[in-house]
């Protein structure tokens, strides 16, 4: 057995860095909130490859002085806290005083601070935990940490690395995250020497969250909540049930006293306010919950910080509360937003909502909450007026000539039936149904299946998935020669393209507008993040004021994470977002044209996810489960 000791202090700090530092992102994260705790109101981020070759963070904040800095790449040294007490009152982003050395033992660290009270500005330099230098210069006050070479000494740690632009994209939302929460700070990332975000110091959130999403984000269907108990809080806002395209699907934030937190309790209270709603209106799939941006305040010695390395992970002591508080005031909210849908649909079937039309939603809401009067009770009210055969039609029988698709020829001379309403099958029929169409008789279930009568059994299908198919192989072939079917804007749209698309996906549709061409689009570059739309496929009927342009770029970002051809990717996203979607009722005619166009495809089973889009259930399954067969 191996003697027990104790390790050389260059494997202690590479140890520790590994709880701390998984990815760049996690670099840019604890120097960011180093920034913010020094009181900086301009943060400044540039990286290059993903951060993995550098990263470089400036802030305008407090600095430090020749000691503090030296002192500071010691490890759990901090000014944050001082005694066992403090840890249960933390107020600031970080406290464990392991950042700094954790980063300089896997990189080589280059670090240059100054306070207001010192002229001279200090350099201490790091190469993989070894200090290499400590100097003066002149510099501006506040603090600047350059990091070159990350695991680069450590292959095994640097192979576990993404791509760039999957790193860069880590990075990209932890801005984004510390942008919503500290408006008043502004931020500036540089992605390989090129501007990708710039957001100015606000005063307002509000401000801050439309410069994140885009101007339209509240015009959603968004509703603002807010609840407090004692000196707990909890305000933000929440999507609506509305079933539209081009909601933030992926925004799911919850921030706890100005950090990104993911939390348990915080999730389940969330989806519990949700879910009767979503099961009442179906407007969502089951499961699923709507984004939401929700900021929590706790008082800190109500949460305990110290749980998780990266601290992205909490422990309230009263669990209780908290969910409570999170619980009662979405459900609040929620129930006023059916209050106001309610009405909303009322006064457009009475005729007061100026034409509009009543949405599914409101619709379902509608039906669900209207009092409607049972028959027993009419009955009971005016049982004098009652007259049973009131509405019974004269001609009552329902003899095989009345059925629709039969032309009985029965002889002259044919005996009398026992029971004359029920189908004879002695009688000759003849079939009346001569187009081959006619025979399908396609309905839709829940507007949402497809139900068709085959030779052998049931077809049921999908409605979107198979919409989703043709649509996708249409652009497939455009991509490959095949012309395009365009529709040409009355007024050519100028899209801003808003700043949580990530930039790998700007610069993709910059170098594809060939292939986005031959799709149908006519695209030209505007200025800065803003497209001209000209043209657009003619599959994209709801165009949304280019909403829809931009919920086929988000809808691009996904699907680039699973496949780096753009081609198919581009397919797959157009066709996600002009697809026909569930609980939309469509016609006979329509049913049959999608049906045909369907089976046209080379891939008519699946959808372009890889989805089965079609079940068949046989005949002899009816028949086994009617017990009419073995």
């Amino acid at each position: 057995m191996p003697n027990i000791h104790i390790l050389a202090e260059d494997v202690r700090n590479k140890i520790a860095a590994g709880e701390v530092i998984e990815r760049p992102a996690s670099v840019v994260k604890e120097l960011v909130e180093n920034a913010i705790d020094a009181g900086a109101d301009s943060i400044i981020v540039a990286i290059e490859n993903g951060g993995k070759d550098l990263i470089r963070v400036i802030d305008n904040g407090c600095g430090m002085n020749a000691d503090d800095a030296m002192l500071a790449f010691e490890r759990h040294s901090t000014s944050k806290i001082k005694t066992v007490e403090d840890i249960t009152h933390i107020g600031s982003l970080g406290f464990r005083g392991e950042a700094l050395p954790s980063i300089a033992s896997v990189s080589k660290l280059h670090l240059v601070t100054r306070t207001a009270e010192e002229e001279m500005a200090t350099i201490v330099e790091y190469a993989n935990g070894k200090l290499n230098n400590v100097t003066k210069t002149s510099a501006n006050i506040g603090t600047a940490v350059t990091v070159r070479g990350l695991f680069k000494d450590l292959p095994a740690r640097r192979k576990f690395l993404k791509t760039a632009p999957v790193e860069a994209r880590h990075i990209i939302k932890y801005i984004h995250y510390q942008a919503l929460v500290y408006p008043q700070i502004s931020f500036r990332l540089v992605i390989d020497d090129k501007e990708k975000l710039n957001y100015i110091a606000c005063p307002e959130r509000k401000q801050r969250i439309e410069e994140v999403f885009g101007s339209g984000f509240f015009a959603d269907d968004v509703i603002p909540v807010e609840g407090k108990y004692n000196d707990y809080s909890v305000s933000g806002y929440i999507f609506g049930l509305e079933d539209r395209a081009d909601k933030l699907i992926d925004a799911q934030y919850t921030f706890i006293n100005g950090r990104y937190i993911f939390d348990k309790t915080v999730r389940h209270s969330i989806k519990a306010a949700y879910e009767p709603f979503i099961l009442k209106t179906r407007a969502w799939q089951k499961g699923t919950t709507p984004p939401y941006i929700l900021f929590l305040e706790i008082p800190p010695e109500q949460i305990d910080v110290n749980v998780h390395p990266a601290k992205l992970e909490v422990r309230f002591r009263e669990n209780n509360l908290v969910h409570s508080l999170v619980l009662e005031t979405l459900t609040k909210a929620l129930r006023n937003y059916e209050d106001q849908k309610f009405a909303s649909a009322r006064s457009k079937f009475q005729g007061g909502g100026k034409g509009e039309k009543v949405t599914s939603l409101e619709r379902d809401i509608f039906v669900k909450n209207i009092e409607v009067p049972r028959f027993s009770a009419y009955k009971k009210e005016f049982g004098n007026l009652f007259q049973d055969d009131l509405f019974r039609s004269e001609q009552s029988s329902t003899s095989p000539k009345d059925m629709p698709i039969f032309n009985p020829a029965q002889e002259e001379n044919a005996e009398q039936e026992i029971f004359p309403d029920q189908p004879n099958d002695q009688l000759k029929y003849d079939i009346l149904l001569k187009n081959e169409e006619d025979y399908i008789n396609p309905w839709q279930f829940h507007n949402t299946y497809i139900f068709i009568q085959v030779e052998d059994g049931l077809v049921i299908i999908d409605q979107h998935a198979a919409h989703e198919r043709i649509i996708y192989e249409k652009l497939i072939q455009r991509s490959e020669g095949a012309p395009a079917v365009r529709q040409k804007l009355i007024i050519p749209l100028v899209i801003d393209i808003p700043p949580y698309i990530s930039t790998e996906i700007k610069d993709l549709v910059e170098e594809n507008m060939e292939l986005l061409e031959k799709v149908g689009f006519t695209l030209k570059q505007f200025s800065g993040n803003s497209l001209v739309i000209e043209e657009i496929p003619a599959e994209l009927t709801d165009f949304a004021s280019g909403q829809v342009f931009i919920e086929i770029l988000k809808q691009l970002e996904q699907e680039m994470e699973i496949t780096t051809d753009f081609r198919e990717c581009l397919a797959k996203s157009i066709a996600c977002k002009s697809a026909i979607k569930a609980n939309h009722k469509l016609t006979r005619k329509e049913m049959l044209n999608l049906i045909n166009q369907l089976f046209a495809c080379q891939t008519p089973y699946f959808c372009p996810h890889g989805r089965p889009l079609m079940l068949k259930i046989p005949v002899t399954d009816f028949e086994k489960k009617f017990k009419r067969t073995l």
